[in-house]
């Protein structure tokens, strides 16, 4: 009895043994390129060395990093799925591995990405192994994530931001026009984003955001930051003096964003241009304005005070002004 039992077994390992030897070997990707570095116009060979292929589909497919979601294939077994020159499968044999080789000539930024070569296994699973693509190429910032101009009010806070592409990854120097001190102090900050707190009406103007990493010229982009703040007025000359019947300019200086409006009064009321008196209002640069009232041929009912008032969206201001007789005419 137990002679026969031995011999059960033993033909039951027999059997096993067989049926394991009908099973076609499993396909393994023994190895895969390292990782490639290249520059534009230049090429490059991926190669994926599979074990044991048989009848399996071996594929190459292309994945971006920065947008995972979309996916392409380049090619299954011997034939490319892609219609670019630029692009081609080789398909070699060494002993018992499969080398499957993809060569892509007169390199371009947008080759850059993970490349997978792949075995289909059967309709739910697959051998995978990957070598990424990185490409050197200049800078590029991205326009679309910021307007060239942004708007804020004095007090508020700002973030300015800039985004670059490019291999290495560039570095992002941000500065002032004129090489002007930073609001947070410096000549340059590096980072993505430059914070601005409680903003002053002296922080408005030309940012320069420049992007670098040594390939190429540098890329540059210029955010103009525009504070909105009250009007402020200046008077050059609060006291003037004038003779009888001698002209005379009466002037205040308004800076404001936006753009004030502007206007004139004697003892309460309004003065409008007509008869006597002259207004006109030229701007500058720096957000200036300069009014001034001509007075024609003075008479003795000219004499007193008078007021500038400036006003916009942000709040006003006035000043004062004081006519006075003279006994000679003054030239000014």
């Amino acid at each position: 009895m137990r002679l026969l039992q031995l011999d059960l077994l033993i033909i039951c390992l027999i059997a096993v043994n067989l049926c394991h030897g009908q099973q076609a070997p499993f396909p393994t990707i023994s190895a895969i390129s390292p990782e490639q570095i290249k520059d534009i116009g230049e090429s490059v060979t991926l190669e994926c060395d599979i074990a044991n292929v048989g009848k399996f589909t071996v594929g190459w497919q292309k994945t971006n990093r920065e947008r995972s979601q979309q996916v392409n294939t380049i090619s299954l077994g011997p034939t490319l799925a892609v219609a670019e020159e630029r692009f081609r499968v080789d398909v070699d044999k060494e002993n018992n591995t499969m080398k499957y080789k993809l060569t892509i000539s007169d390199i371009i930024n947008t080759d850059a990405g993970l490349y997978e070569c792949q075995i289909q296994v059967n309709s739910t699973s697959k051998v995978t192994n990957t070598v990424e693509l990185q490409v050197r190429h200049p800078p590029i910032l991205q326009d679309n994530l910021m307007s060239t101009t942004v708007t804020k009010a004095e007090g508020e806070d700002v973030k300015l931001s800039c985004v670059a592409e490019g291999y290495p990854r560039p570095s992002i120097t941000w500065k002032r026009e004129y090489n002007a001190i930073l609001p947070i102090g410096g000549h340059t900050f590096s980072g993505n984003e430059l914070s601005l707190s409680s903003l002053a009406k002296e922080d408005r103007g030309p940012y320069y955001c420049v992007a670098d990493n040594g390939v190429g010229k540098p890329d540059s982009r210029t955010l103009n930051l525009e504070v909105e703040f009250a009007p402020v007025i200046s008077v050059p000359r609060p006291k003037v003096a004038q003779a009888l019947e001698y002209d005379i300019e009466l002037e205040c200086i308004v800076q404001a964003f936006p753009s004030p409006a502007i206007s004139w009064f004697k003892n309460g009321q309004q003065i409008h241009n007509g008869g006597s008196y002259s207004i006109s209002q030229t701007g500058q640069p720096d957000d200036v304005t300069t009014s001034v009232v001509k007075i024609s041929s003075v008479e003795s009912s000219h004499y007193g005070d008078y007021n500038c008032k400036a006003s916009n969206k942000v709040g006003h201001a006035e000043s004062r002004l004081n006519l006075y007789e003279s006994v000679i005419p003054v030239s000014y």
